[in-house]
């Protein structure tokens, strides 16, 4: 089966990453570092869906000695799953929606995430969080710290999150959003560095791949949902079909948006 998002073309990204002499980096390692290499990857996946895809990936990459950073929902943590994840070698974290849930209300959202972020804490270590984001919502996650007087990550002990505590100046920010590895309008709630601000870019993960065997990426950070790469072609006409119906939604609340920002 070929296709660029295959776990075969995941694989191939990580083997082009080792062929690069790029270490690859857990965020909880970005963040809690003082001394990074020169050149890096950090790898991070959202586990928004199918928890298995996450843990068939986790065991791609540890069977390559390479450690990566999970973020779980809510509706994807169990105990189980996640320590499966620590087993492997990588980092867990909170893929927190709790401002969303909690409809833009900052004091009800710091409750809900104590809550769950205690839940997570019983089952696995927790050092950083990201947000998850939900394009039909008006309410951005991260707002939930950003907010006058907001509690900080320090008042979890937590190292920060992984949108607004990387310095995306320096590192260049890739994301299967959308099903392309480029910027653009199908990433309403994605964290990117436009791509008028990278030297480089990338379409499909061939294109990816062969940015780090060529060294034209040093410091880097890519974040792959498990939920899109699939093992199957079934599985994978099928991860096309959601993408795509996704995408018609996401272009028109762009168009929505345009729309009343020019009346």
């Amino acid at each position: 089966m070929t296709g660029e998002f295959t776990m075969a073309a995941y694989a191939d990204l990580l083997d082009a990453v080792d062929d690069a002499d790029v270490e690859p980096l857990t965020v909880r390692e970005y963040l809690a570092s003082d001394d990074l290499p020169e050149r890096f990857v950090v790898l991070r996946h959202d586990v928004d869906r199918k928890p298995g895809n996450a843990e068939r990936m986790a065991e791609l990459e540890a069977d390559r000695g390479v450690a990566a950073t999970y973020y779980y929902r809510t509706s994807t943590f169990t105990r189980e799953r996640v320590q499966r994840i620590e087993d492997l070698g990588h980092e867990v974290g909170y893929h927190y929606e709790d401002y969303v849930r909690a409809s833009g209300d900052v004091a009800g959202a710091h409750r809900r995430f104590a809550n769950n972020l205690d839940v997570f804490r019983r089952a696995c270590s927790v050092d950083t969080i990201c947000m998850h984001g939900n394009p039909l919502s008006p309410h951005d996650n991260r707002d939930m710290w950003t907010e006058p007087g907001a509690p900080s990550f320090e008042a979890y002990d937590l190292l920060g999150e992984a949108y607004l505590s990387m310095d995306f100046a320096d590192v260049t920010y890739f994301s299967d959003t959308g099903r392309t590895w480029l910027d653009g309008d199908l990433k309403i709630k994605d964290e990117t560095v436009g791509d008028s601000r990278k030297a480089v870019a990338a379409a499909t993960t061939t294109d990816l791949a062969t940015l780090f065997r060529t060294g034209e990426l040093d410091r880097a950070c890519v974040l792959a949902h498990p939920s899109r790469w699939a093992d199957s072609l079934p599985e994978l006409v099928s991860a096309r079909s959601k993408d795509h119906a996704v995408n018609l939604v996401k272009r028109g609340m762009n168009l929505i948006d345009y729309g009343a920002a020019n009346t």
